[in-house]
């Protein structure tokens, strides 16, 4: 039986996975639900910024990239012309995080429970 516990390192980056997933899913749909033009382009504007400061760091460059394309499509939702496809791709990616954060708990509670 000792061959099948996962090892700690995995299991806390699935339960960290799992939970980044889940709430940046809910992030992400929650903005996706910002409606009127001065809204959108207010929050899209400081998720923004606030992206692209955390960009210049190295270690959250990664992150810091994808919460400025999360600004800046929040801030596209306001333009008549580009906000369907840009409220589409909000949406798309939100329930796409809510799977991979639910897939990720999953397997953290599933490794677990095998330690116990």
């Amino acid at each position: 039986m000792m061959g099948d516990m996962v090892p700690r390192k995995q299991l806390v980056s699935q339960g960290s996975r799992g939970i980044a997933g889940v709430v940046g899913g809910a992030v992400i749909l929650a903005l996706n639900a910002i409606t009127g033009f001065v809204p959108s382009l207010i929050v899209g504007g400081i998720i923004g910024v606030v992206g692209l400061g955390m960009a210049k760091s190295k270690d959250d460059r990664k992150a810091g990239l994808v919460v400025a394309g999360v600004g800046a499509l929040t801030a596209i939702t306001a333009i008549p012309a580009l906000g369907g496809l840009a409220g589409w791709l909000l949406g798309v990616s939100g329930i796409g995080l809510l799977i991979m954060g639910g897939l990720n708990l999953f397997r953290f509670v599933r490794g677990y429970r095998k330690r116990l």
